[in-house]
């Protein structure tokens, strides 16, 4: 293949196709016009390059070897086209005529012949000259009064010497008209002197035709232009000259013309077919007719109308063969062949197979000039590109990238990468489909040259094509498609650019080229990122190997990130770049943010602080950390820098707390001002009650010793800058910030109240008096109320800081600061602004505090419900005699957590078993309603009871004393209360006992009956028993019932009592000597002891008795002796 043989453009005598068609087309036209019959007007239609021009070869050889007297002349139009194309046509066909009357010997024809062009082409003509000269009338009067003026002068002087006068009028004629030729000139140069003939101003010599310039009209009879009409004359003639000869005019290559003179040639074609009409002529005219139609359309005309114009044209059109049909790839292994010689007969299937599937032309016609330009465009190709690639290669991108204009770039891209030129809903229903073709054809080829070549990096197919594409080596190729670009693409932070490289072949292996290299971190993040952004572009496969570069070599040192870097790597981070690649950095920054807050704040280094934070700020956000709870121990660089700062993306200034000392720094920052500067910088004005709220604000009320306030020495400071400034708020404040009050602070602060106009102010001065318990002197700051309403974030700052809730529950109790302080502690409740409280004054004042809250919108259910929810120290309730009893009540019935705490170190320390049985008899004679209070819930709730043992032994103790006192005094109410709801508070063996014991002291003949009385009366329901076990028992069973019977009054109860025993005393077995009194008794206490009488009355041994004391009892009216 060193010497290759390139394909001519020339048209072919013969059929080089195996089919034979245009040979056969040939022959067709060739029979059609030697018949005279048929039409002679004949069109020729076939595609560019499809063999039209071989077809008139073969039919003009056809011609010659048939030995007719037809002759075929091809006219070109586009080489006459400039200037006339009809006046060129006619002198072209006079030639070719001359020379046909030449050649046959009829030279004394060719005059007329040259003399039909010369009139058709408008060089013989005539004319007629119409001239009108003129005399000036200037001139004439001149003329005149020269030749009368002598005439006047000899008739005028006579009369002068002659003794008549002449009146003054003919003087004045006289005189007139024998001046008159200069009066003329005079009036002639002044009515003509500024006139201006062509180049020349008038002058005298302008009076007369031979010095003046003339105005010619002439009418000359000549057309510059041929007309259509010239040319059918001279067609005529011409064809008249030659009437012997059958003249074929081939007009050739009318679609190559521009649009505007086809549609003029176009028009002029209606000449010839007036002419064949008549004459020895046969027009054939070769055009396409898909270009044809497209420039004969109007811009609102169909197709369809200009395919009906050629049909009127030509009636009679002959087409070119398919190409596909003429067997024209055996032409093409033919052209082929004599190009690269015989071997390579596969790569010229293959390259034949890549041409029909990528040819440029409509429908994708495969044309005899499109396949001679196809081999001639592989063989140039192959020679001027280095390393020989494979002709298949040279063809794939001449096909693709040369005929059909699509990018290399789309040839190398990955089949699976978003195509740039892919069909889009926009696109019409043709536009769409034939770019699906395209596409579905580019899938095609690659696939064939994959199996072909490969796609490896030496010698695989992409290389090669980008080889052809660069006509230069491998290497210098892939770094102009994709490293250069590449380069300058991560250099330029062009994203975009990088996004359209991706899809490429070999971008993977030149991105890692690129990474090897010396690359900067803001270039190359910068632009993944935007590339990422783009929408068309996917980078996963690039992170890894990011992520594995930026692993092992630390390209970060020293790095300064550039403005969008952050966005860029919390882009990439999302898509997968590995957070670990930047943890040195933030750490470096976290350490740096930590050194700077540890320093003192140096306000010539304030940028040099910004710069850390934001470089914090961003990485943090960058990768997506959240900003870690930080304690400081200083609070300078915090308030200076941080504080006021609103732009901050991660840090939370919320979550930088201050240790203890570095909370005694901000209050001396706070305070600080250049009156009291506290070794402190201090800070601007609009910026300390901001640093307040932040790091005070959100403060809870304590009882923990704050360290943060102030000792004497700085208090001594501030009551002086007090005194030399008293509108000094930050002064004001720090006053409410000493840790103790003298006896001179109230003075000091009554001295300023009334002339002070600052809420801060007052609200400090309260705050004063708060921590000191004041609260009359509070109650008279001027508008102190209105403050608190005006400045709430301030006085919720100072509140958390410095007050307890023991201040303000104290201050709740004056009745001088009630109704002020209330709804302050109110706010504190509601708002759980208090992290621990003072108790003392809740267990002692519960129900003064609930009717204060209460009038200042707090319900004593939310209150008990806040105080409680404290983890409160139950040892430090005060004792029953000392707490509150409502309080004692909310306590004994409340259900909640800490309540029940309560009660049950209440009922463990008063009624426990530590409780010994002296403190018990101190109980049952307590006349406390609070230890009433709480053995009543004990006994109806049916608490806890952990003292019977002690108790019990209290009770034996207490009955055995009160029963043996002489006389028996009754237990009081509250004595008789208490031990009631103690022994509900017993078990049931333990009542048992009890109750035996009670039944002795009943029966006991040593104590007086009013005692037995008394336990028959009230503890009645725990006697086992009232059944007389002995004579002694049943002895005083009686004295009860006489009794009973002498004290009605007083013993109803007892009597009750022992009604409801019936019957244990109906299973007595009373003895004989006892029967009769005790029927007696039992007679006379009818009306009280109904059930044992009724039961008496029917006993056997009793009712006779029962009814002689029954009658007897009638029979007297009253019994005064028992």
């Amino acid at each position: 293949m060193n010497i290759l043989n390139f394909q001519s453009e020339n048209p072919s005598e013969r059929d080089a196709f195996k089919g034979e068609s245009h040979d056969r087309v040939a022959q067709a036209i060739h029979d059609y016009i030697s018949s005279r019959k048929n039409h002679r007007v004949i069109g020729l239609d076939g595609e560019f390059g499809s063999g039209k021009s071989s077809i008139l070869q073969m039919l003009e050889k056809k011609i010659k070897d048939k030995g007719s007297k037809s002759v075929l002349w091809i006219f070109d139009c586009e080489q006459n086209y400039q200037g006339s194309i009809k006046s060129n046509f006619i002198e072209l066909f006079t030639d070719q005529v001359t020379d046909l009357l030449t050649k046959v010997g009829d030279k004394d024809a060719i005059p007329e012949v040259l003399k039909t062009r010369d009139i058709a082409l408008g060089r013989h003509f005539s004319y007629t000259k119409d001239t009108r000269s003129h005399i000036s009338v200037w001139a004439v009067l001149l003329i005149a009064s020269g030749v009368l003026s002598p005439t006047f002068i000899r008739d005028y002087l006579p009369q002068l010497r002659a003794s008549a006068e002449l009146p003054w009028w003919q003087h004045l004629f006289y005189l007139g008209t024998s001046l008159a030729p200069v009066i003329i000139l005079i009036l002639a140069y002044f009515f003509n002197g500024k006139e201006q003939t062509g180049k020349k101003r008038w002058n005298i010599s302008s009076l007369l035709k031979g010095s003046s310039d003339d105005q010619i009209t002439e009418t000359i009879e000549i057309s510059k232009e041929v007309s259509p009409l010239d040319l059918k004359r001279a067609l005529r003639n011409h064809l008249h000259a030659v009437k012997e000869h059958h003249f074929i005019i081939v007009i050739d290559n009318l679609d190559r013309l521009p649009r505007d003179v086809l549609r003029s040639v176009w028009s002029d074609l209606e000449i010839f077919t007036s002419v064949t009409g008549t004459e020895n002529l046969s027009v054939i005219v070769p055009f396409c007719s898909t270009k044809v139609s497209k420039y004969l359309n109007g811009d609102t005309e169909h197709s369809y109308d200009s395919k009906d114009f050629i049909a009127k044209k030509f009636p009679v059109v002959f087409r070119t063969p398919p190409i596909i049909t003429s067997g024209w790839k055996d032409a093409f292994r033919a052209l082929w062949s004599e190009t690269f010689g015989p071997a390579s007969q596969s790569d010229a299937d293959t390259c034949s197979i890549i041409l029909q599937r990528h040819s440029p032309m409509a429908g994708g016609l495969v044309t005899p000039r499109l396949q001679k330009r196809f081999i001639n465009d592989i063989a140039t190709t192959m020679l001027v590109t280095a390393g020989q690639p494979s002709v298949v290669c040279i063809a794939a991108y001449i096909a693709v990238c040369k005929y059909n204009n699509i990018p290399i770039e789309t040839l190398l891209k990955e089949p699976s990468a978003p195509a740039t030129d892919s069909a889009t809903p926009t696109d019409k229903a043709d536009e769409k489909e034939l770019k699906e073709i395209t596409s579905l054809n580019l899938v095609r080829t690659r696939r064939t040259l994959q199996t072909l070549f490969g796609e490896d990096m030496d010698q695989g197919w992409p290389i090669q094509i980008l080889q052809i594409h660069f006509q230069t080596s491998p290497d210098i190729a892939i770094a102009e498609l994709i490293d250069q670009p590449l380069a300058t693409a991560i250099e330029s932070q062009d994203g975009k650019k990088l996004a359209s490289l991706v899809p490429y072949f070999g971008f993977t292996d030149s991105f890692v080229r690129g990474l090897e290299g010396a690359v900067s971190p803001n270039n190359l993040f910068l632009t993944l990122h935007e590339a990422a952004s783009s929408g068309n572009c996917d980078i996963g496969a690039l992170i890894p190997l990011v992520n594995k570069r930026f692993t092992e070599s630390p390209l970060l040192e020293g790095h300064v990130p550039e403005t969008g870097y952050f966005e860029a790597i919390k882009g990439l981070i999302n898509l997968g770049v590995s957070k670990t690649i930047f943890d040195g950095k933030l750490e470096a920054a976290h350490d740096a943010f930590l050194q700077m807050n540890r320093q003192a704040f140096d306000p010539d280094a304030n940028d040099s602080y910004q710069k850390t934070i934001t470089l914090y700020d961003s990485y943090l956000h960058a990768l997506d950390y959240q900003f870690p709870e930080l304690t400081m121990d200083s609070s300078e660089v915090l308030f200076h820098t941080l504080v006021p700062d609103p732009d901050l993306l991660v840090i939370d200034t919320n979550r930088i707390s201050l240790s203890q000392k570095g909370r005694v720094d901000a209050v001396r920052q706070i305070i600080s001002n250049d009156t009291v500067a506290l070794e402190m910088t201090p800070l601007p004005e609009d910026e300390w009650v901001h640093c307040l709220y932040q790091y005070f604000g959100q403060m809870k009320l304590s009882v923990k010793k704050r360290d943060y306030q102030l000792d004497d020495e700085q208090a001594a400071e501030i009551t002086t800058a007090i005194s030399s400034d008293p509108a000094d708020e930050r002064a004001w404040l720090g006053l409410a910030f000493f840790e103790k009050y003298s006896s001179s602070i109230p003075t000091l602060i009554k001295s300023y109240a009334s002339s002070t106009k600052s809420n801060f102010i007052k609200i400090a001065m309260a705050v004063a008096y708060i921590r000191q318990d004041m609260g009359a002197e509070l109650a008279e700051i001027p508008e102190i109320e209105s403050a608190f309403a005006q400045e709430p974030e301030f006085l919720n700052a100072m509140t958390g800081a410095l007050i307890t809730t023991g201040n303000l529950f104290a201050l709740v109790l004056q009745p001088e600061s009630r109704e002020l302080v209330a709804p302050l502690l109110v706010r504190v409740i509601k708002d759980r602004l208090a992290a621990s409280i003072f108790t003392v004054d809740v267990y002692r004042h519960y129900t003064e505090l609930c009717e204060a809250l209460e009038d200042a919108g707090l319900q004593e259910g939310e209150f008990l419900e806040w105080f409680t929810s404290f983890p409160l120290a139950v040892q430090n309730i005060p004792t029953l005699d000392q707490i509150d009893p409502q309080f004692l009540e909310e306590i004994l019935t409340g259900s909640n957590k800490m309540l029940l705490a309560f009660r049950a170190h209440i009922l463990n320390r008063d009624f426990g078993p530590e409780i010994a049985a002296p403190a018990w008899l101190a109980i049952f004679n307590s006349p406390n309603p609070r230890v009433a209070n709480a053995l009543d819930h004990m006994a109806v709730r049916k608490l806890d009871f952990a003292g019977e043992k002690n108790a019990h032994s209290a009770i034996s103790t207490y009955f055995t004393t009160a029963v043996k006192q002489s006389p028996f005094v009754a237990l009081s109410p509250s004595a008789l209360r208490n031990i009631k709801n103690v022994l509900n508070l017993f078990d049931k063996d333990t009542k048992f006992i009890v109750g035996t014991e009670l039944r002795a002291c009943i029966y006991d003949s040593a104590t007086a009956v009013e005692s037995s009385i008394f336990i028959l009366s009230e503890f009645g329901a725990l006697l086992p028993s009232v059944a007389p076990r002995n004579a002694v028992e049943e002895d005083r069973l009686l004295r009860i019932l006489l009794f009973l019977h002498r004290e009605p009054g007083s013993t109803s109860l007892a009597s009750d009592f022992l009604d409801s025993r019936w019957e244990q005393l109906a299973d007595w077995s009373i003895s004989k000597d006892h029967k009769d009194t005790y029927a007696s008794y039992v007679t006379k206490l009818k009306e009280r002891l109904p059930k044992v009488h009724k039961d008496l009355s029917n006993k056997t041994g009793f009712k006779a008795r029962m009814k002689k004391f029954a009658g007897a009892l009638m029979a007297r009216p009253a019994d005064t002796d028992d």
